[in-house]
């Protein structure tokens, strides 16, 4: 296996029209990367945020317990 130096030495070598594409590239595929996880970080704390639906089911002060946990939660 090779090491990244020795790709880094072969990178180096290529065209410079080449290497700017690469980095184009490679700078676009981590921003978008980076954006899909960020993206999926919100979205979970967003539905983390959510009461869940209880009340159907569970007494009242149950269900006042289960609020003040997701308060805290949240804070």
């Amino acid at each position: 296996m090779k090491s990244f130096s020795h790709y880094l030495k072969n990178w180096r070598q290529e065209p410079e029209s080449r290497r700017e594409r690469r980095a184009l590239f490679l700078a676009g595929g981590i921003t978008i990367l980076l954006f899909g996880l960020w993206l999926t970080s919100f979205r979970l704390s967003i539905s983390l945020r959510e009461t869940p639906k209880v009340q159907a089911i569970a007494s009242p002060g149950i269900i006042d317990r289960i609020k003040a946990g997701w308060q805290a939660i949240i804070r």
